[in-house]
């Protein structure tokens, strides 16, 4: 007689089938395990399979940049060059530093969330310096700078096209007293050489320029304390890639700004001329 292998089992077919059913939960259950994980589209480490979003500070965002090209009308710009002011004289310029703050893209009209570059800096409160935390949402542009890149904070784009930016040339009047001494040596506003900042804790120029007059040579200095906000349109609208970093291709033209006033005349005409260029420095030419 041939006898079948279900035959050998202790248990009668009929009773295995219940204790199967009974285990079946159990076993699947210690298993398996919840995902969680960051669920902000925006976010670079977004994860589409999670099954339960982690707390908010697990999520980390693409970061803003802008890379600035430098020219003198439509060629490349160099402080080694000699070009001419608006007035015919010979000039190089040697340095120029500009501040750029509150910076914002637009998608159709409406403002993104601000960009959030966080940073711990002593703030002068009465006769007091308090630690405080605070967005440096802000750029230092430099002709002496060997990179032309300069990292905005991080960002959350969302899905509608950008079409601007916006932002203001220097500081806002309301802009806290920030002791450069106690911002990170990275950061913008940071002790520099050839201070930006002017009695800690008193403010910050919007700009600063140096230049030869090259028939004379004599070096100018010439510092700027207006302030004033701007907007960019874009050369098109830019879909935007959640998730993934930003860089802003901008075009400084400095012909705009040393090449159609007399720099050879006072301080306050040559500073009043060189703010009014600033108005039309810049231009976006593209976004990677």
């Amino acid at each position: 007689m041939v006898r079948h292998p279900s035959s050998l089992s202790p248990f009668p077919p009929s009773s295995l089938s219940p204790l199967l059913l009974a285990l079946l939960p159990l076993l699947l259950f210690s298993c398996y395990e919840d995902n969680i994980a960051c669920l902000d589209p925006d976010a670079t480490n977004y994860d589409i399979l999670a099954d339960q979003a982690c707390p908010d500070d697990c999520c980390t965002f693409p970061t803003f940049s802008l890379d600035v090209d430098r020219f003198w009308a439509d060629s490349a710009f160099s402080t080694e060059d000699v070009y001419p002011d608006g007035a015919g004289n010979q000039i190089r310029v040697l340095n120029f530093r500009v501040y750029l703050t509150e910076l914002e893209l637009v998608a159709q009209s409406a403002l993104l969330p601000t960009p959030t570059n966080e940073i711990e800096v002593g703030v002068v409160t009465g006769t007091d310096t308090v630690l405080t935390d605070f967005n440096a949402n802000l750029v230092l542009l430099e002709t002496t700078s060997t990179s032309t890149t300069k990292s905005v904070g991080t960002l959350r784009l969302g899905t509608a096209a950008l079409t601007q930016m916006q932002g203001r040339v220097g500081t806002a009047d309301d802009f806290p007293a920030i002791v450069p001494s106690s911002a990170p040596a990275a950061s913008p506003l940071a002790t520099q050489v050839g201070l930006l900042n002017f009695n800690d804790g008193a403010g910050y120029l919007t700009a600063s320029a140096e230049y030869l007059l090259v028939a004379t040579n004599d070096t100018v200095r010439v510092d700027l304390y207006n302030s004033e906000p701007f907007l960019l349109d874009f050369f098109g609208s830019i879909e935007p890639q959640r998730g993934q970093n930003l860089t802003l291709e901008l075009a400084a033209n400095y012909r705009e700004v040393f090449g159609t006033i007399d720099l050879s005349a006072d301080e306050n005409t040559v500073g009043a001329g060189i703010f009014a260029g600033l108005q039309n420095w810049l231009s976006v030419t593209g976004a990677r």
